[in-house]
């Protein structure tokens, strides 16, 4: 299976096609560039749980990363450490197995790679030119928004359990 028609194949298998019109598209481009790239460099026996907008989330953990220019995003990896590791090491290939400093720098490393190449596939269709700040790493997670709706929780299920992607399109930055 080519890897188009793994990735509509996963999303058809969600509530994505249910929510797909209340998305913006840099929103919709990201989630199907990121459900792409988990299948292409992680693990494509992935199931996309429930997307969903909220206008409140925290976390024990804040792996994140800045997507810079109009529209503005920030992007995070949450979940459970040990799905975390396990994911980590399923990236990676290099022995994580506990949620350590070399855990947290595979799954920025996974983040900076998608957004990178989110970025670039926005350039390549002309929709807009943007720039990341570097992935980091902090103790803690919390956003509020301004506007409801607006962060957007990936939920990926793998074998070993769920990890959560955010999107945070921030207000006033839609393109």
């Amino acid at each position: 299976m080519k890897s188009d028609e793994l990735v509509v194949n996963i999303l058809d298998n969600s509530n994505y096609n249910d929510i797909a019109s209340d998305l913006t598209e840099f929103v919709r481009t990201y989630i199907e560039k990121l459900v792409s790239d988990v299948s292409l460099y992680v693990d494509s026996s992935i199931v996309v749980e429930d997307i969903e907008t909220v206008d409140k989330y925290k976390a024990s953990w804040e792996l994140s990363q800045d997507i810079t220019g109009v529209p503005s995003a920030y992007s995070a990896i949450d979940g459970n450490p040990d799905v975390l590791v396990a994911f980590a090491e399923m990236y990676s290939k290099l022995g994580v197995d506990t949620f350590d400093t070399l855990a947290k720098e595979a799954l920025l490393d996974f983040l900076n790679l998608h957004n990178g190449l989110f970025i670039v596939l926005l350039s390549k269709l002309n929709i807009c030119e943007l720039s990341l700040d570097p992935p980091r790493q902090n103790k803690y997670l919390d956003i509020t928004t301004e506007v409801n709706g607006k962060i957007t929780i990936i939920p990926i299920r793998f074998s070993f359990g769920v990890v959560r992607f955010l999107l945070y399109e921030l207000p006033g930055s839609e393109h």
